[in-house]
């Protein structure tokens, strides 16, 4: 298992530096106009239905679910070192991806964009918090789940989530296809840091503890 995540971290490091590079030599990515033109043949009924998606990412869907995960980690679980790997992965994390935006200074595709943004395109924020709240979420749920069958669930449901809110992004045209990976490589390797901190801070409290 150890090593399954050793080879997604690796994966992840380099899709993270194989987009920040070529966004900051202010390259081009093929796969960018190809998203855009698979996405244009989706209808515009469906922006009602990708707007609302494309909240789980947003600051007031990222905030519910993160109270939620702290409620049953605090009150259930009594994790408390979870609660805080959890509270303070995400706030950083939202530093994060605002300190990378103003440093990569990417524009916005130029296209009509469905939904108001404000900020820079690289890397997506939706996408970079969004891996860091449903990936940790979803660890720490699998991790106090015994059934195998409710496991693959919650692991699903999370990499279902986190495509969808991914998705939205390009289909509002408000992002890239690059933009989106590049966040989720950047917060899939946030979120493993933290979880990293998470067992090691577990097992020097369990080793420390009286028996």
């Amino acid at each position: 298992m150890k090593s399954k995540s050793f080879v997604f971290l690796i994966i992840a490091v380099l899709i993270a530096l194989y987009t920040s590079v070529k966004v900051a030599i202010h390259s081009t990515f093929w796969m960018d106009d190809y998203a855009a033109g698979l996405f244009a043949h989706v209808p515009r009924t469906a922006i009602p239905f990708f707007t609302q998606v494309s909240e789980l990412g947003d600051k007031l869907g990222i905030g519910i679910v993160a109270l939620f995960m702290l409620a049953w980690l605090l009150l259930k679980r009594r994790d408390f070192a979870g609660g805080a790997m959890l509270a303070l992965s995400i706030a950083l994390a939202n530093e994060l991806y605002k300190i990378l935006k103003n440093w990569f200074v990417r524009p916005r595709p130029d296209l009509e964009h469905l939904v108001q943004v404000e900020s820079y395109s690289y890397p997506s924020g939706h996408a970079l918090v969004g891996m860091v709240l449903y990936f940790t979420a979803a660890y720490l749920l699998i991790e106090g789940i015994k059934s195998k069958a409710a496991k693959w669930l919650v692991a699903l449901l999370a990499v279902v989530i986190l495509l969808f809110i991914g998705a939205s992004r390009i289909f509002l045209q408000v992002h890239y296809l690059s933009d989106v990976l590049g966040g989720y490589a950047l917060g899939f390797i946030w979120a493993v840091i933290w979880i990293f901190f998470y067992h090691s801070f577990k097992q020097r409290y369990t080793k420390k503890r009286p028996s």
